[in-house]
């Protein structure tokens, strides 16, 4: 590749563009340029060639036509390396363009305007802009998109007077990323807005391949959304020790991640997931370590092989306590002092990730896709939080208010499991589960059995209304003092009675938290 000698430069953000260019004039660049780009390079004192100097032809239209044309196409299209397409260019009268800086008009930034009307959207769809830059990067010369770039274009001709194949590549490459995702949002809005087509197109990146996938004998990779932003984004976390995450850590990570961050970050809290669920949970006002073993104690036989996730920054002594005698695979934690690493250090297999953001984790916005056969479901996160103003007391007995915290403690617990699902819970700790049972009723007997007699003036959470009182007969014989649920069923007078008779309280949140 020659050296550069002339750069068509048409921007919409023109952030740092009139430093860059004031560079590449030092290195001898001669600067083509249009619009407003050009107004704002001679008001810095830089020359500049009119685009309609290269193309015969005016800016026209309020500038809808300025690049396109033969002899801006063709200057940055031959083919600099084949002798005959450098004969035809000087024969045609073809000047070559060795460098394109452009970026787009905003068409993302200005749908995602309320009201925009279709003219304005039609109105910011660039098209002399993608023909260009297109053009470049399949010509592999130089082509520059992003502002971030400039510097190092610049160190690449300090360092070598040109700017090398592999750095070619990477711009050409990062020209094809840009235009399928600008595309994919035209596409996206004419066709919502003209064809009544629901478009939902979904960008996967970087994507790497996992030891096996929920089995053995499935292969598996993970891909982070490139789009999203979410600070608790697993892709976020640092790893600081342990092997290569698995499928199956990925999943029960995320279940983790859902779980913490409905307790918060107010006070110390600390989730234990196994296979995606809470056996686990608990808060405490003053202490990480005292939340961790209350939540370890919910159920220490499914937490065999768990994952641990702290909202509070690990010291050695509790990671001392953490490893005596107990086993988990995989350890989550906004940061973990260096002494308490050599601790962890001893079990070389025991993954550690860490991330600022989960010392006050809140729930991810992003939508929620499942896949199904044929097709794929979507719905928005479900981000509401039931409080105590939501809390409607249905019975004659009322909760105190040590019970309403319980019972707001397990509504959250009751949230980040899978349905169907009751949560017993005392002293905000969960003390145990009944999970993805086809009956509610299966569901109690399974978390009274879970909670080993710990049951005795317990609250209890359920994920969905109760049909008839035998689920909250089987709760009220174990010891629960207090219930909440969504309400709505047609039977629930029968079950409010069935409370009233044991003078049990019972409160209706009206909403239901189902998560399959």
């Amino acid at each position: 590749m020659k050296p550069i000698k002339r750069a068509l430069i048409s921007v919409w953000d023109k952030t740092g563009v009139v430093e860059f260019a004031k560079e590449l004039v030092g290195f001898g660049v001669e600067i083509i340029s249009t619009g407003k780009t050009a107004k704002a390079l001679r008001e810095a004192r830089i020359k500049t060639i009119p685009i309609q100097e290269v193309t015969g032809n005016p800016e026209a239209f309020d500038g809808r036509m300025k690049t396109i044309s033969f002899k801006v196409g063709a200057g940055i299209l031959y083919n600099r390396e084949k002798p005959e397409d450098v004969k035809e260019a000087k024969e045609l009268g073809i000047k070559p363009i060795d460098m394109v800086v452009n970026n787009l008009y905003p068409f993302e930034e200005t749908i995602a305007k309320p009201g925009v009307s279709v003219e304005e959207a039609l109105e910011n769809i660039d098209i002399g802009g993608p023909t260009m830059i297109r053009a470049a990067a399949k010509n592999l010369i130089v082509v520059v998109i992003d502002p971030k770039d400039y510097p190092k274009i610049i160190q690449d001709l300090k360092d070598f007077g040109q700017v090398p194949l592999d750095r070619r590549t990477y711009l050409a490459a990062k020209v094809f990323k840009r235009m399928a995702n600008y595309d994919s949002a035209i596409d996206k809005f004419m066709a919502e807005k003209f064809l009544n087509e629901r478009v939902l197109r979904l960008s996967f990146r970087g994507g790497k391949i996992l030891r096996y996938g929920e089995n053995p004998h499935q292969k598996g990779e993970f891909y982070p959304d490139e789009r999203i932003t979410n600070p608790l984004a697993i892709s976020n976390f640092k790893q600081l020790q342990g092997k290569a995450l698995s499928f199956n850590n990925y999943l029960d990570i995320d279940g983790a991640l859902y779980a913490i961050s409905q307790l918060g970050g107010v006070s110390p809290a600390c989730v234990v997931i196994k296979h995606t669920n809470p056996c686990g949970a608990a808060i405490n006002s003053i202490s990480i370590w005292k939340a961790y073993e209350k939540a370890w104690q919910g159920d220490p036989l499914a937490a065999f092989g768990s994952i641990i996730a702290v909202n509070r920054i690990i010291y050695k002594g509790m990671a001392q306590k953490m490893l005596d005698g107990r086993f988990f695979e995989v350890l989550l934690a906004p940061e973990v002092d260096e002494k308490a690493l050599e601790v962890f250090s001893q079990k070389p297999n025991l993954r550690i990730l860490v991330n600022p953001a989960l010392k006050n984790p809140k729930p991810s916005t992003q939508m929620d896709i499942k896949r199904v056969r044929g097709g794929i479901l979507k719905q928005d996160a479900d981000t509401y939080e039931v409080t105590e103003k939501d809390l409607k007391v249905v019975t004659e007995t009322e909760p105190t208010e040590d019970q309403i915290q319980d019972l707001l403690f397990a509504w959250k617990v009751c949230k980040a499991s899978k349905s169907n699902t009751i949560v017993l819970a005392k002293d905000k700790m969960l003390v145990g589960s009944g999970v993805g049972q086809q009956s509610r009723v299966k569901c109690c007997k399974l978390a009274v059995s879970n909670a080993r007699h710990r049951t005795r003036d317990a609250v209890a959470a359920s994920d969905a209304f109760f049909p008839f009182p035998d689920g909250p007969e089987v709760l009220i014989k174990a010891g629960v003092k207090a219930i909440i649920q969504p309400g709505g069923s047609l039977k629930d007078q029968l079950t409010i009675d069935f409370c009233n008779k044991h003078k049990i309280t019972m409160v209706f949140c009206g909403v239901r938290c189902f998560r399959h």
